[in-house]
């Protein structure tokens, strides 16, 4: 129950990664790979009341332990150079290989300032380690934009490079679920108003992660359904979001 299965890098009989004349990863579409169980390990959460004098500061944390969700939306966020992961050799800073193309689009590596022929030289090269499917090494090198608009856009090996085992993360947190902090006015006050209780609070639901495993989404964002299998994305989800408040009690 909750395993997660994707279509891993084609392999040839050696067990070396094949990369396709686009300079990119073939996928083994014949094939299925495990790449995560979507079942926590453990799941909880601590309620805490803490008063002094008239005040009260309640606190509820929850937590998860273990299990796997795919972010889809933060991976194609990746695929459109809108995350820090998608920084990786955008230029040579950044790791990325200098290299020109030639006439067939190939891309060579070089130490020049222009290719063999006058062609422009570039500094955003990635080379996928692996062979080619006739064993030849590859050498084949592409720009980074290229690598990731294929390996983390929409997709699968039946519609072109798309790497679902990326997109599988660990979802392990532990979330600040609400603070409530309530003033009890002294009764000498309330009883001049009629009331025998009267209480001021704020509070905040929602608010923050104190630990997590995946940092740019709320996790929970996932939750659509009652089914494991619709809650492991957040595609077509809506934003998550937290509500803040002021809330007056009073008993008579």
């Amino acid at each position: 129950m909750g395993d997660i299965y994707a279509h891993g890098i084609l392999k040839d009989a050696n067990g070396q990664n094949v990369v396709g004349p686009n300079g990119l990863y073939q996928l083994d579409a014949n094939n299925w790979i495990k790449v995560g169980n979507a079942m926590p390990k453990l799941t909880g959460g601590l309620l805490n009341t803490f008063s002094f004098k008239g005040f009260t500061l309640d606190v509820v944390t929850d937590f998860r332990v273990g299990g796997h969700i795919m972010p889809t939306g933060i991976n194609w966020m990746t695929s459109r150079g809108l995350t820090e992961e998608s920084l990786t050799a955008m230029d040579a800073e950044h790791g990325g290989l200098r290299y020109y193309k030639d006439a067939n689009g190939k891309g060579i590596a070089t130490t020049g300032n222009a290719g063999p022929n006058g062609e422009a030289v570039y500094n955003d090269g990635m080379l996928m380690d692996g062979v080619l499917s006739t064993g030849e090494k590859n050498a084949n090198i592409v720009s980074q934009a290229t690598y990731y608009n294929a390996t983390y856009n929409w997709g699968g090996p039946q519609y072109g490079n798309a790497r679902y085992e990326l997109y599988v993360k660990e979802n392990t947190y532990i979330k600040m679920r609400e603070l409530s902090l309530g003033y009890r006015i002294p009764a000498s006050i309330t009883r001049k108003i009629g009331t025998q209780n009267l209480t001021l609070s704020v509070f905040g639901r929602n608010l923050f992660f104190i630990y997590r495993t995946i940092k740019d989404i709320d996790a929970e964002q996932t939750n659509s359904s009652t089914r494991w299998t619709e809650n492991i994305n957040n595609a077509g989800n809506s934003p998550a979001f937290r509500t803040m408040g002021v809330m007056l009690r009073a008993s008579f």
